[in-house]
């Protein structure tokens, strides 16, 4: 398809320069009823596209016409039998898709570093999480692959298991070996559905990684916003070539009703439309740019003393299958820093803003906007932190437990109720020093790293309860009902 056209973007701008008398919401009116220093900052077109479902813009929910067609051209760009946008970002997409192949009682295959959302699919669908644990190198502090054996293993005990739920890339740039996982979950009868948020934009470029569209999966959910250069909150779902045969449509599209406004943006769906067509069009040559300034910065990082950046050197083990390299994830552990020393250093001391840190990693997420200059300021910014902490010869870490290694993760804790059965049964809030043995009616998720600790219906185990222990001591947030105090939890009553 001609990858140049912009079909929803064409029909806002068509309807902004019509100009009618303006009898529909929102109600700033095409922005005659804005702040004014809103306005002066943002610009009145912004506000223009800010629509509705009038002439020429099409429904989300019922597309026909500009939507319908800016959707089969995602799908054609990035290879999927059909295209989904969302409004509610991914989140949204990974709730519809378990919803949309699972139900009450059926087994999920789950990996415990799936994001909350996947839980949250689980709660609605009524199904049944099997949690698997991906490999672990507790030495470098990293959650890494999903491992083709291990699901072949699960999948004997649990011959039935409706679908399988992976993540890659994952945050930090690993890949697990998709093409091995698919095809063991298809040789099952089971639904593959990947969450890429982090890797949507591999399509586009040689030097990246296969995506999973390309490697079998049959529900793929991507972040545009993430890597594609669209709007925060706008993703698509996707339909892989073989999923059409497994995944009921229609039920899909009203999952997706359930889970999204009727009231969709069209500011983020005409973004994904320009996106879009742009990574389509000069996606490549952007990718070029941006990865030549990566590697260069990644080849000058790596020589630093007391700075490690993950690269491909970590292929091959821990199940990791491929390294997507359109990030820096450095450690400083050889400074004597965690990764949030170096991220406040570098927010504080030289006006860079990474986008996380946890006590391992510093995440600094490049992309198609990354420059040259990005690059040099971060190496340059880098290089001085080296020398003066060398210089020192003493560590000025926050926490100086977290430069040894060991264990990232406690073990997963006994399942006795479904996330459902857990969410909506009677409960009561609890101390956390009192909740040690009951069943959890929520989830725990430490940030960093924003892997579930615990989901509803899981058993609150020595193990966990000590690991939480020790990240309220530390001053970690820990999200859950309470805030992220963790003062109280909730438990089934």
């Amino acid at each position: 398809m001609d990858q140049t056209r912009t079909p929803l973007y064409d029909a806002l701008r068509k309807f902004a320069d019509w100009g009618p008398t303006p009898f529909f919401i929102p109600s700033h009116k095409m922005g005659e009823a804005v702040h004014p220093d809103f306005l002066s900052f943002l610009g009145e077109n912004v506000f223009k596209l800010d629509l509705s479902e009038v002439r020429w813009t099409d429904d989300l929910h019922s597309p026909s016409a500009s939507i319908r067609e800016a959707q089969e051209l995602a799908a054609d760009a990035w290879g999927a039998e059909r295209s989904f946008f969302l409004v509610n970002g991914t989140t949204g997409g990974v709730v519809a898709a378990v919803c949309s192949v699972c139900g009450e009682g059926d087994r999920v295959i789950v990996p415990r570093n799936a994001h909350t959302s996947t839980v949250y699919g689980l709660v609605i669908s009524g199904a049944k999480p099997v949690y698997v644990m991906p490999e672990i190198d507790n030495e470098r502090g990293l959650v890494c692959g999903f491992s083709p054996e291990t699901l072949q293993r699960v999948f004997k005990e649990y011959p039935d298991a409706k679908a399988v739920v992976t993540v890659s890339p994952t945050f930090q740039g690993i890949v697990s070996d998709i093409a091995s996982l698919s095809e063991i979950a298809h040789r099952q009868g089971a639904v593959f559905i990947a969450d890429e948020a982090h890797g949507n934009h591999v399509y586009f470029n040689d030097r990246l990684p296969l995506g999973a569209l390309e490697l079998g999966a049959d529900i793929v959910c991507q972040s545009i916003h993430k890597m594609s250069g669209s709007f925060t909150q706008s993703s698509i779902l996707q339909i892989g070539q073989g999923g059409v045969g497994c995944i009921d449509i229609d039920k899909l599209r009203a999952n997706l009703k359930m889970v999204q406004s009727t009231s969709p943006s069209y500011l983020l769906m005409a973004s994904i439309d320009a996106a879009r067509s742009y990574i389509a069009t000069q996606g490549e040559a952007l990718l070029d740019s941006a990865l030549d300034a990566i590697e260069k910065a990644r080849e000058s990082i790596a020589a630093l003393e007391g700075i490690d950046v993950l690269g491909s050197e970590i292929k091959g083990g821990f199940s990791v299958f491929d390294y997507e390299p359109t990030r820096l994830v450095l450690s400083a552990k050889g400074l004597g820093l965690t990764g949030s020393d170096l991220f406040k250093l570098l927010r504080e001391e030289y006006d860079i803003e990474c986008d996380f840190a946890d006590p391992n990693w510093c995440y600094c997420l490049a992309g198609l906007g990354t420059t040259a200059a990005h690059a040099e300021a971060l190496t340059s910014a880098l290089t001085e932190i080296a020398k003066e902490h060398r210089a020192l010869k003493q560590p000025l870490v926050s926490d100086e437990s977290y430069l040894e290694a060991k264990p990232l993760l406690p073990p997963v804790p006994p399942l006795r109720m479904t996330p459902r059965e857990a969410w909506f049964a009677d409960k009561e809030a609890v101390p956390f020093e009192e909740a040690r043995g009951r069943i959890s009616a929520e989830l725990v998720v430490p940030y960093p790293p924003g892997i579930p600790i615990l989901c509803p219906g899981e058993i609150i185990t020595g193990e966990v309860h000590e690991f939480l222990s020790e990240q309220k001591k530390k001053g970690l947030r820990l999200h859950c009902a309470a805030g992220d105090g963790l003062e109280t939890l909730k438990v089934v009553k």
